[in-house]
């Protein structure tokens, strides 16, 4: 019987075929086309596993894991475990010729980035896009995944010489990255690629010529009963991570990440670059000339460049700033976005006068940002928090707790956010933000207020530190007619328990 089939059928599946057949055959990968759909046969040979079958062809398929292809394959192939054999046919369902490229959606500095954290775990997974259909959801626009993790593991098959020495890409969770960045792409979301830098338990092990060193004892820095710690003044070091962010930007993501971009907090240490007169080089300047090099290396690639930063820096001790080397005023010159962990449950008790600053997510998010923001001030970067998305140190975490995080930074003169949880726990998270979107951010809440206190006290603690900086524009009030133990209505645009510690009673309040 004479099987008709149009022409331009029968050369879509003759591309298809001899596309990926000589892409394929070099990797002593053998298939043939069945003419049905876009699918493939695949002959096993000895020794393959599905996993393996299944990493090879990725590429040229829709599923963006190994393990959602090996799902599929067994499907298509009336497989009900995982074993095969040798010379059993596989169906492969092949959709394009040859792997895509992601490329890098460049953004101004001012992005206005909302998103969340997705570890190296979650990337491996359907997890991650049950997640990021759940962040689109809820008005979120940016993920930031791990490209190398605190162990010193990379995420993807890195090409990079030292990576392949000292075994950081020997268990990558994705093969192939660009198609991941290409999925987020599509789906209009802003990838961001966190590389922890010097804390890295691999390199630091495997390379102990490049671990800091105790300056009294001259043995590896251990920390946690661990040697974790890399030198971030070794050039070996530097240009190792350069190298990293360098092959990430090739990849297509749309910004670079930093963090760990400091030196531990520990005063005894010993590290390769010195002054002229023997001593130490002073560590902010080291972690300042490094990210200088970086912006300069990575300026070619378009992509945004930020760093984590400890949140108890914005109180500028310089005992701090010496110890990890992180000079602010300093950072900000040399890359696009400043993104402090301001999570209450990090900062002890007492601190600055509040008793328990874990059950103050408003006040530390609040006065955090403001004093960031006001080492910014000379710069182009735009600061871009870290908030806390996780119940650690507090008995209170609900969605509650997250909208006084959100409420903070939107009063200040951040610009985006960020979720935190290390585990990729953002059910609480969601919930908030379901609540947060419903309600117009130009909202005002009118409330009356009944001023316990002196009206020194109410400048020198509520003003002058600006923890609600829309109230006094807001109220129309002036400082000098308010009296102790005086009403006065004012149109407050947020409602916060936080306002009791000031002084204050809300004796009740309704949306305008």
């Amino acid at each position: 019987m004479l099987i008709r089939m149009p022409i331009v059928k029968i050369k879509l599946y003759l591309l298809v075929f001899f596309s990926a057949a000589t892409m394929l055959q070099s990797k002593d990968i053998w298939a043939e086309s069945i003419l049905k759909d876009t699918e493939m046969i695949h002959w096993v040979s000895r020794g393959e596993s599905l996993h393996k079958i299944a990493r090879r062809y990725l590429p040229l398929t829709e599923e963006l894991t190994v393990g959602d292809l090996v799902e599929k394959i067994k499907l298509l192939s009336g497989i009900d475990g995982s074993l095969i054999r040798p010379e059993q046919r596989l169906l492969i369902p092949l959709v394009r010729s040859r792997p895509v490229a992601a490329k890098t959606v460049p953004k101004q500095t001012d992005f206005e980035a909302k998103g969340i954290y997705l570890n190296r775990y979650t990337m491996a997974t359907q997890k991650i896009q049950r997640l990021v259909e759940k962040l689109i959801a809820a008005g979120g626009n940016t993920v930031i995944l791990d490209g190398k993790d605190m162990f010193g593991m990379l995420s993807y098959p890195s090409k990079v010489s030292l990576a392949g020495e000292i075994g950081a890409n020997g268990s990558p969770v994705t093969w192939d990255l660009a198609k991941l960045i290409h999925y987020l792409h599509e789906r209009n979301i802003h990838v961001g690629m966190r590389l922890v830098l010097f804390y890295d338990q691999l390199l630091a092990t495997e390379k102990p010529e490049l671990a800091l060193h105790d300056s009294i004892t001259a043995e590896p820095l251990v920390e946690n009963g661990k040697v974790a710690w890399v030198d971030p003044s070794h050039p070996t070091v530097q240009e190792y991570n350069l190298a990293i962010a360098k092959e990430l930007a090739e990849m297509g993501v749309d910004e670079i990440q930093f963090d760990y971009i400091r030196f531990p907090t520990k005063k005894n240490i010993e590290y390769a670059e010195s002054g002229p007169d023997g001593q130490n080089t002073p560590r902010d300047k080291i972690i300042t000339d490094f990210l200088a090099q970086a912006q300069n290396e990575l300026a070619p690639y378009k992509v945004l460049l930020s760093i984590d930063v400890f949140g108890i820096i914005a109180w500028g001790r310089s005992e701090d700033i010496e110890m990890t080397g992180q000079k602010v005023e300093d950072l900000a010159r040399h890359c696009d976005v400043i993104s402090p962990m301001i999570y209450p449950s990090h900062f002890h008790r007492p601190f600055q006068g509040i008793a328990n600053p874990n059950d103050q997510p408003y006040l530390l998010v609040s006065e955090t940002s403001e004093r960031f923001a006001r080492f910014l001030t000379n710069s182009q970067a735009t600061l871009r928090p870290w908030i806390q998305a996780f119940p650690l140190g507090t008995n209170n975490f609900d969605e509650d707790y997250v909208l006084e995080q959100l409420r903070a930074l939107d009063g200040s003169r951040a610009r985006g956010w960020l979720l935190w949880s290390a585990g990729n726990k953002y059910d609480v998270a969601w919930k908030a933000l379901a609540q947060w979107e419903d309600v117009p951010l130009q909202t005002t809440i009118s409330v009356s207020l009944y001023i316990d206190d002196s009206p020194g006290y109410l400048m020198n603690h509520l003003l002058r530190p600006r923890l609600w900086p829309s109230f006094l524009a807001s109220s129309g009030v002036p400082s000098t007619s308010l009296r102790t133990g005086s009403p006065c209505d004012v149109p407050f645009r947020y409602a916060s328990a936080s306002i009791l510690d000031f002084g204050f009673r809300i004796s009740d309040f309704e949306y305008d």
